[in-house]
Parts: structure tokens; C-alpha cells; sequence
């Protein structure tokens, strides 16, 4: 099996649906069909119960699957050695960054890659994701960690969640929320909307904007100071004492998704595949940490 069967596998058994996992991989449900097809002849099994309702997996089939993501992995790990065997790890690396994860996520990150690769240049640029994601369509950048996926249609990775909260000093009357001060913070188009939506599903009348910030340290000054409530990702650690409320539409809960953008093929920029192995591997402490 080569690296695509094995990202197949993993696709199908994570959507339990040919449409969903062939909407994932970029292909057609008929290709995906006759691949799995000829995974199940070269190894000899079946990877469905033929008995059951729907895509339930056989035996085979889970214990495959379960195999899959180290696989990947390994697979993974094998080209950042090969790219780095005997070089001297040098060169550039451009990353563009949402200001938010630059200021409180990237930092530690950064100074991990460059421990471990001291001798690559580091070239940074915070802003918009929207503004970011341009970058990468122009190639001015190598790789993008943005709030929104854009319907990239090559590599992307979602690394980093956090839910959405109504802060504020003291608790509040829900239904009184359009009378009273809201502390905005200029969050961009694509966060802006989703919020937005969530106001929107709850109430007719427009916020009462008493002051707006760009800066999310500001933000919590004015919070924590009553002058006002405000809608916030849990970027930062908060007071014990705010109260909060986390925020929903329609049963799902607005999160603050963090995407990681990339090319496929980079062959300019050989410390792309070391920089997303660190930066999943610092993922996976993260969810680790949050999970207890």
C-alpha cells in the first residue's frame, strides 16, 4: 500500500461515508470505490461487514484503520529526514500568522523550531487572516495559519480550536444584552460574521457598542474594569471572578478554528515538512494539557 491508500483508509473511516471521504480527498466517489476495491484485493480482505447497515468496517478493516494515522506519520517523519540528511539546515522559511495566534500561541513555537534548527531564517508577517491567505496565494509566503480554511485545495490541518465566550464583570441578564455597553474587539471579516450570526439567532436589536479595541489584552483591561461585556475566544487565561457564558448557534458552539495553509510541493522551502511536524506535535500537547 502506498501513501494515498493509506490516506483513503483513514478518510472513509473517519466521514463512515464514500461521498464525504471523496469531497475530502478531491476525487470522484467511483475512483474512491474502485480504490478501495483494490486495496481489498492486493491484501486479501474486506474491509466492510456486508451484513451490517451502512459503512460499518470489519475487523480487518478497523484494524487497518487503526493503523493508518502511524503510518502517516512515520511516512511523514521519513521525507523530513530524507530532506534534511546531510544538509546543513539552513535556509528560509516565511510564515504568515492571524495577529492573535502570533502574539499568544506562535512565540513558544518559534523559539522550539528554532532550537532545533538554528540556522534557518525566520520571515514573519501577522495581520488578517484574510490578508495572510493572499500571501499564500501569491507565494509570498510558505506557509499560513489563518481562522478559516478558504476552501484551500491543497494542504490544511486544523491545530488549534477554542470556544467563544460572553465575559464580563459581573453577571448579566441575557435578555437585557442590546441595552447594555459591549466592549468590541475588531476581530476580522471571518470571526466578525460568526459572531455576528450568533447575535443575530438571539436577538432583533443591534449591540450597544460602547467603545472597540484591536487589541484582545485591552479588551479584557476594559472588562475587568465593569465597563462593559465583550465576545472573546479563551486565547488568554481570565480572572476567576469574570463571569462567562459560552456561546452557541443552534446547539453548536462558535469556536475560534485555527488552520494551518500549505503547498503540497514546496521543493524551495525544505523546512516546510519539519516546521508542521513540530507544529502538530505541539498540537497534540496542547489537546494533551487541555484534556487533562
Amino acid at each position: 500500500m502506498n501513501e494515498k491508500d493509506w490516506l483513503i483508509i483513514r478518510a472513509v473511516y473517519h466521514h463512515k461515508n464514500i461521498t464525504r471521504a471523496a469531497e475530502h480527498l478531491y476525487t470522484s466517489q467511483p475512483a474512491l470505490s474502485y480504490r478501495l476495491k483494490q486495496i481489498e484485493r492486493k491484501l486479501a480482505i474486506k474491509l466492510f461487514d456486508e451484513e451490517a447497515k451502512g459503512m460499518v468496517f470489519s475487523a480487518q478493516g478497523e484494524y487497518l484503520a487503526s493503523q493508518a494515522d502511524k503510518i502517516l506519520r512515520d511516512l511523514q517523519q521519513l521525507k523530513i529526514n530524507l530532506h534534511t540528511l546531510n544538509e546543513q539546515q539552513q535556509g528560509e522559511l516565511r510564515i504568515g500568522v492571524s495577529s492573535n495566534y502570533a502574539a499568544y500561541r506562535l512565540p513558544a513555537l518559534l523559539a522550539r523550531f528554532h532550537q532545533q534548527y538554528p540556522g534557518v531564517s525566520l520571515d514573519l508577517i501577522s495581520g488578517y487572516s484574510e490578508e495572510i491567505f493572499q500571501s499564500l496565494q501569491r507565494d509570498d509566503i510558505h506557509l499560513a495559519l489563518v481562522k478559516d480554511d478558504f476552501n484551500w485545495k491543497e494542504g490544511k490541518q486544523l491545530i488549534d480550536e477554542d470556544n467563544y465566550y460572553l465575559i464580563s464583570q459581573n453577571e448579566i441578564d441575557f435578555g437585557l444584552l442590546p441595552h447594555l455597553p459591549q466592549i468590541k474587539i475588531h476581530h476580522g471579516p471571518h470571526i466578525t460574521q460568526l459572531i455576528e450570526r450568533w447575535w443575530n439567532a438571539n436577538f432583533s436589536l443591534a449591540p450597544r457598542i460602547a467603545m472597540t479595541v484591536d487589541k484582545l489584552e485591552v479588551c479584557l483591561a476594559m472588562v475587568n474594569h465593569g465597563l462593559g461585556y465583550a465576545i472573546v475566544s479563551s486565547y488568554l487565561p481570565w480572572s476567576d471572578d469574570l463571569y462567562r457564558l459560552p456561546i452557541s448557534v443552534g446547539g453548536q458552539a462558535v469556536t475560534n478554528k485555527t488552520w494551518l495553509l500549505y503547498r503540497h510541493a514546496n521543493d524551495n522551502a525544505p523546512m516546510v515538512l519539519p516546521f508542521i511536524a513540530l507544529l502538530n506535535e505541539c498540537a497534540a500537547e496542547a489537546r494533551r494539557d487541555k484534556n487533562g
